[in-house]
Parts: C-alpha cells; structure tokens; sequence
C-alpha cells in the first residue's frame, strides 16, 4: 500500500499543451449599422446607406495563427475574408447593376480555455484590428440630350477601411486526442469605416464619341457598424 501511494504522488501530470496552433473556420456574417453616412448615393441624393440597405450577409472563411502558451493560453492573429452577399437598392445598387463586395478582417488576439483537459473545452478570446470593404458596381447609365436619352456606362470601384475597436469571440470544441479539435463559434464585432478611397468612370455612348471620364469618390462620414459571425471551426496543434 505504501508502494502505490508513493507511486501515485510522484506519477508525472499530463503534460501542458503548447506549440504553435493553426484554425480554420467557415461561417456566416450579419451586420447591423451603415457602411457610410452623408454621402451621394446612386439615387441623386445625399444621405445615409445603411449595411441592411446593402446586403443579406456574408459567408466568410477565418483563420488564426499564433502560439498555445499552455493548456490554458493562446496569443496570435486572427483574419477573415467574406464575399458579402448583396442586394438590389436604390443607394449602391440599383436594378440591372453588376455588383460584388467581399470584406477582410485583421489584426491580433488572445484566447483562453476554461477546461482544456476535458473532451469539450469553452473558451473566449478578445482581440481588435483593421477591416477592409472593397465594391465593384457597373452598369447602365441614362444621359439626357436633345435628341433624347441616351444609355452611358457607370463603374464605380470603392475601398473602405477603418479599425474594428473590438472583437469578443466565444466558442467551445469538441478535443479528438491531443493535436485537434472541433467546434462552433459566435464572434461579435464593433468597428467603423472611417476612410473611403476610390474612383467614378463614366464611359459615354457612342452617339457622344465613347470616352471614359474617371474621377475621385466624393467624401462621406464615417460609417459605424457591426457584425455578428456564426461559424465552426478545427483546430491544430503542432
């Protein structure tokens, strides 16, 4: 009996996890909030244009890279890219427009695991970082003359960028042995877009010579927003 008790009191713990982690998720983005403010908008007015104007969500692809500290313990980066799923409006993109928006997501994060020993492991990570909007709208463009109304060609090519102050992230995972793991996520954003960049090309109809006049997007306001994104994800330690 003594034997195996002082077996059991010098018997090695488990070892800590630790090494260099890789995750890759796939989800579903919604957002709440405007894209930009006070800004000329495709309908001749200037005004608002609003993220649930725009579009029906995003599906999204994510990635983390950094380092497993121990059980308990993750510090890396975070990024995501969405193909934004737009829509038809009045604002950005009118009826019998061409048009496409994906949105990435950077910057840096920590995680911490509440039961990384046991098979399901929750945990909650917190980070921040950098979001880039990029759109492409094409399409017809009236142009009144005095011989009636002529069909132009508009193409706007439009970048937006500003910080993401927060992102809280919880989620929990299913652990198949030491080196993976899999499970569900729900991660909720605050950010807003504070710098716009892009250009306007107006390409004339041929009745009118055919030429192509670029010029700058014009200013807007900053456009606070937020997301919320549903997903799972796997998980490697190497």
């Amino acid at each position: 009996m003594a034997q195996e008790t002082e077996a059991a009191a010098t018997a090695p713990a488990s070892a800590e996890k630790s090494g260099l982690e890789v995750s890759l998720a796939v989800g579903f983005q919604a957002g709440a909030g405007y894209v930009y403010k006070n800004g000329l908008r495709l309908d001749g007015q200037v005004g608002d244009v609003k993220l649930s104007d725009t579009a029906n969500g995003g599906l999204v692809l994510a990635a983390d890279l950094g380092y497993r500290i121990n059980d308990h313990w993750f510090v890396g980066a975070f990024g995501q890219y969405s193909k934004v799923l737009v829509k038809n409006n009045p604002y950005s993109c009118p009826d019998g427009y061409d048009c496409s928006t994906n949105q990435i997501r950077l910057g840096p994060q920590v995680q911490y695991h509440f039961s990384p020993k046991a098979s399901f492991d929750p945990w909650v990570g917190l980070g921040f970082g950098i979001v880039l909007l990029s759109s492409k709208i094409e399409g017809p463009l009236s142009i009144p003359t005095p011989a009636g109304t002529l069909t132009g060609h508009l193409a706007i090519d439009s970048k937006l960028r500003g910080p993401e102050y927060v992102s809280l992230t919880v989620g929990g995972k299913w652990n198949f042995g030491d080196n993976f793991a899999f499970g569900p996520y729900l991660n909720g954003t605050y950010a807003r877009y504070t710098v716009r960049a892009g250009t306007t090309t107006v390409t004339l109809p041929p009745e009118l010579g055919g030429t192509s006049t670029t010029s700058d997007l014009g200013p807007v306001d900053d456009g606070p927003y937020g997301l919320i994104i549903l997903g799972v994800r796997g998980t490697f330690t190497l």
